[in-house]
């Protein structure tokens, strides 16, 4: 009578590196037991991308957050939209271009100063940024 080799795994059969495996796979199938049922899952958020469909009404604050942001989001793309007007014209060394790109940005980070978007030392170190990109190219008198 032959047995089949996948019914009985013979001992001499076992190297170190098998019988490693298996006791592996048996210490995780027991830990596994122990473990309550979507312990392991990621906890749910409850955070909605903007013009998501919500079934509650949002409150207050939640209503004049949205709005502010978007207010926010306006000014600061114009902002990095006139500031990235300045660095391309610098980057293509017209000055005559730069020179009335520079003071509109100039005009929005100070707006965007008074709104309180960006803080007083950042729109200085911005405007100090642009200035020597722009007064670089200057031409010689």
């Amino acid at each position: 009578e032959s047995e089949s080799p996948c019914v009985e795994i013979r001992a001499e059969r076992w190297d170190m590196q098998t019988a490693w495996a298996l006791l592996l796979a048996c210490l995780a199938a027991t830990a596994n037991a122990f473990v309550v049922p979507g312990a392991l899952s990621t906890p749910r958020v409850a955070v909605q991308p903007l013009g998501a469909v919500c079934m509650t009404a949002a409150t207050k604050p939640q209503r004049t957050n949205m709005r502010r942001r978007a207010y926010n989001k306006m000014y600061k793309s114009k902002m990095k939209t006139l500031i990235k007007k300045v660095e391309v014209a610098v980057q293509g060394g017209d000055y005559a271009l730069a020179s009335p790109y520079l003071s509109d940005a100039f005009s929005a980070i100070d707006k965007n100063v008074k709104r309180n978007l960006i803080h007083k030392n950042t729109a200085a170190r911005k405007k100090s940024q642009l200035t020597l990109k722009v007064k670089a190219l200057e031409p010689a008198p």
